[in-house]
């Protein structure tokens, strides 16, 4: 988690990927799927390539755990993304996403085998 939060930051998106597994299910805001590390790194590269999606800051709101069995676990975050803009460079309201993951306890340690992020929007803007 820690990582995601960093490699926001700083704009890494390997960093971004480090904690994929080889067969994890991704699904991005925008219903963008991918499967596996190596597909989500490829996501995120061009994701972070934008300037305009990487304006702004996150703030992560809540967290929370949920213990599935003693090596699957699903983490619940809320996030509050200020300043990001949108392609003509003007601003967004905040951004409000939850990002769901299931981590799964390997030899090596944890891994995500699943990342759902959804895109809470505001109801009586419909430009967000």
């Amino acid at each position: 988690m820690e990582d995601w939060n960093k490699a926001w930051d700083v704009k890494d998106y390997v960093l971004a990927a480090k904690w994929y597994s080889r067969d994890a299910r991704f699904t991005n805001a925008f219903g963008d799927k991918r499967n596996g590390q190596k597909e989500v790194e490829a996501l995120l590269k061009e994701v972070f390539s934008l300037p305009f999606v990487m304006s702004g800051k996150s703030e992560t709101t809540e967290h929370s755990y949920q213990t599935l069995s003693s090596s699957n676990v699903i983490v619940h975050t809320a996030v509050v993304r200020k300043g990001q803009k949108m392609p003509d460079g003007s601003i967004l309201p905040d951004r409000r996403t939850t990002h769901l993951r299931v981590f799964q306890q390997e030899n090596d340690g944890w891994e995500i085998k699943a990342h759902l992020i959804s895109d809470a929007r505001d109801k009586q803007s419909p430009k967000h």
